[in-house]
């Protein structure tokens, strides 16, 4: 199913299943999706561009967002291309191969990633400029599959 670029899909049952699956307890805490989000919201505070080529488009905010925003994205895209444009496109950082072969358990958990096995894995990460925001996104290489792609923005207090 292609989701046209824009859309904001946030299923209960995946609300359910990342609410309960990242704390173990119901309720709402700071490390649980909130509520649906725009794709602009995510774009505005992270300065990257979800390309026009991402499918099955899903965005959320996390925690209460005021004073400081948490928005997460996840999607899919064409390929390892898109995947380092995405990096790219708002100087969120280097796009390199995670050393270890997975992501640790926090940062698994910050992306909602949960226990989906990782391929390949990569990452970039940055703290954006003037504005105190902290972006980080991780990528997986399922053979003969589009990339995977977990991204986060959020402020941060200085």
């Amino acid at each position: 199913m292609r989701t046209p670029r824009g859309a904001v899909l946030l299923p209960a049952a995946l609300l359910s299943v990342l609410s309960t699956g990242c704390s173990g307890v119901e309720g709402t805490s700071e490390s649980e999706p909130t509520a649906q989000a725009e794709v602009s919201e995510f774009e505005e505070l992270s300065g990257a561009e979800i390309p026009d080529s991402a499918e099955s488009v899903e965005v959320f905010s996390v925690g209460d967002v005021d004073p400081l925003a948490t928005y997460v994205a996840t999607f899919t895209l064409p390929g390892e291309e898109d995947a380092s444009a995405f990096c790219a496109s708002g100087k969120v950082g280097n796009y390199r191969i995670i050393s270890a072969g997975d992501v640790e358990n926090k940062e698994r958990e910050r992306h909602f990633i949960g226990e989906a096995e990782l391929v390949d894995p990569r990452k970039c990460t940055s703290v954006k400029q003037g504005e105190n925001v902290d972006r980080s996104v991780v990528f997986s290489f399922p053979e003969e599959e589009r990339v995977s792609v977990w991204a986060v923005t959020e402020e941060v207090g200085w």
